[in-house]
């Protein structure tokens, strides 16, 4: 349902956002960035599947014309669909990226992040609690399909608890006026699938 929602407004946005109204000609790694994700994971063995909604903000900063200085935060509540709290989590990232241009309007990024990830059990003892600490690798193109329009493809690697997850990204963003623009993304993995929405600004 959240999912279906999020397409029609990214398609409606499309239809009615005049080119004229969307100035962004060049890729921009300097940016803060407001998103809403909604992510269902598909537990084995188990008859309903596990929902989150979470809330993050990301900051993105050139520290020259190739490097970029990252910073993203993201809280997830998951509730299975009888509507019960399972936990929280909660990943703070802090990395590089290394981008180039390939053609004048495709990019090559890769990105290398720390991560302390943080899982907290509502009304449990601190000993259901848990954290630890690992890294992030991400690999993608980003490519300006129109004046206004982007579209990046990625994938990463996540190593924490002791577990590695591969997940792979598809996102499309549309520009307003110079500096805003709204992002519409679907990341997946192994046993979990997350949709994303965001608004972000140039800086």
């Amino acid at each position: 349902m959240s999912e279906n929602l999020i397409g029609r407004v990214l398609l409606v946005i499309l239809l009615l956002v005049p080119s004229s109204y969307a100035f962004s000609e060049d890729i921009s790694y300097s940016y803060v960035q407001a998103t809403y994700v909604h992510t269902t994971i598909d537990l084995s063995g188990s008859i309903d599947d596990v929902e989150g909604d979470g809330f993050g903000f990301s900051l993105s900063l050139d520290i020259n014309p190739n490097l970029a200085f990252t910073l993203s935060v993201i809280s997830t509540t998951f509730k299975t669909f009888q509507g019960i709290e399972v936990d929280n989590t909660k990943m703070t990232d802090l990395g590089i990226t290394a981008h180039t241009d390939i053609t004048p309007k495709t990019d090559i990024f890769a990105n290398l992040s720390l991560t302390k990830a943080e899982i907290t059990v509502p009304d449990s003892s601190s000993s259901d609690n848990d954290k630890d600490y690992g890294s992030i690798f991400s690999i993608g193109l980003r490519h300006m399909m129109t004046k206004g329009f982007e579209l990046e493809l990625g994938a990463s690697n996540t190593e924490v608890f002791d577990t590695t997850t591969f997940e792979y990204n598809l996102d499309a963003r549309v520009y307003f006026r110079k500096v805003f623009s709204l992002g519409f993304g679907y990341i997946s993995s192994d046993n979990a699938d997350s949709f994303l929405l965001n608004i972000r600004m140039d800086v």
